[in-house]
């Protein structure tokens, strides 16, 4: 694979015999495609099975990701995407080929610095996932505006149902609304929270499974 700055092509995208040609935070992007005639290795058939599990997770969540890995990604050739891609792949996928699958319990869906939320609780209702999290008194000044982010994944469905920019820290509790035909289907949960004005954001927090 090879970069160009301005491209030999201009700001050529698509496939041109061989070569695929895309961008990539303003650069272009070339990389060769072909069929290998060699076998693949133990340890490329490990590889691909735990990207394919990463990425069929995240496949639904693109948005979220965008959010929850920018800072992280700020000032580095990566985009969000490929950071969320790096970490779930090295710290939340177990199993040998061809049984890979995620750990939803190690899984992170927003990286960040600022607090986690504290003493976090979901619980199901009849229109969807009742949240609730503790704010202390002593909360830094500048924390209580941050805003919660809600996640319900269903894994055997591949969707996921979220809530970016929801009520207050301080407000201590937040709805995640979910259809009808979501409410009785396997789900795992997570919280998060973002700064009001979107430069920091924390740790996700995974907060168990509802319709095992």
């Amino acid at each position: 694979m090879a970069t160009y700055r301005n491209g030999f092509f201009g700001n050529y995208k698509g496939k041109l015999g061989n070569l695929i040609f895309y961008e990539v935070k303003g650069r272009q992007v070339v990389r060769s495609v072909g069929k290998s005639t060699v076998p693949p290795t133990a340890a490329q058939l490990q590889n691909r099975n735990e990207m394919e599990a990463v990425v069929s997770f995240l496949r639904p969540l693109k948005e979220l990701i965008s959010v929850g890995f920018h800072i992280k990604a700020k000032g580095t050739s990566c985009t969000p995407y490929n950071m969320a891609v790096s970490y779930n792949k090295l710290h939340a996928v177990t199993g040998a080929y061809p049984n890979a699958t995620m750990v939803y319990e190690k899984v992170l869906v927003t990286e960040g610095k600022i607090g986690k939320a504290m003493h976090p609780i979901a619980e199901l209702t009849a229109e969807g996932l009742s949240f609730s999290w503790v704010c202390p008194p002593d909360l830094d000044w500048s924390r209580p505006n941050d805003q919660v982010i809600l996640l319900a994944y269903f894994p055997r469905l591949e969707k996921a149902e979220y809530l970016l920019y929801g009520p207050s820290r301080l407000s201590a509790e937040a709805q995640l609304m979910l259809p009808p035909d979501l409410l009785n289907a396997h789900m795992e949960v997570y919280i998060s929270f973002i700064a009001q004005d979107r430069k920091q954001i924390a740790n996700s927090t995974y907060l168990g499974s509802f319709n095992l």
